[in-house]
């Protein structure tokens, strides 16, 4: 089972990586012919929910409405790379958000249908603490180092 503080580790060690994509966006592919060849691009979409229908009256069916926030070209181009990454961040850092909140969830069910709290001792308190220190120090480490590598690729430019 994985601690809250792992968890948070992990997600903050996402954000780190690189860009994270907005919420509701997706990529969306239009297709082109060009003398006789088919060409694909891609673009960056951002869709809500629209709940008026006609002369202002709300509708039970709420209806999607999308706005295009980027264009982001051939299959090949860095920015559609990128962005696939970004929405790839973004939907795991949202698996590891609902992971820990079923967590904690848990854990408040569980102290909740406890009467009397058990107590700890201060050595594996102490031991606690440490973990949880050791697993930020290990994010900030991958940090450094992509922030080094990102330094490398600069300076051989």
């Amino acid at each position: 089972m994985t601690s809250p503080l792992a968890i948070k580790a992990q997600i903050a060690q996402l954000r780190a990586s690189g860009v994270v994509a907005e919420p509701h966006t997706w990529i969306s592919a239009t297709s082109v012919t060009k003398n006789g060849k088919k060409y694909t691009y891609y673009r960056l979409v951002k869709g809500n929910r629209v709940k008026s229908g006609k002369d202002g009256e709300e509708s039970h069916k709420p209806k999607l409405k999308t706005k295009m926030v980027s264009y982001l070209g051939s299959a090949n181009s860095e920015a559609y790379k990128e962005m696939v990454k970004a929405i790839a961040r973004r939907n795991e850092i949202q698996r590891l958000l609902k992971q820990l909140e079923n967590l904690e969830k848990q854990v408040n069910a569980d102290k909740s249908q406890r009467k009397r709290k058990p107590r700890q001792r201060a050595l594996t308190t102490m031991l606690m603490e440490l973990m949880a220190k050791f697993e930020q120090l290990q994010a900030e480490i991958v940090n450094v180092k992509l922030e080094l590598e990102k330094y490398k690729k600069r300076v051989n430019l």
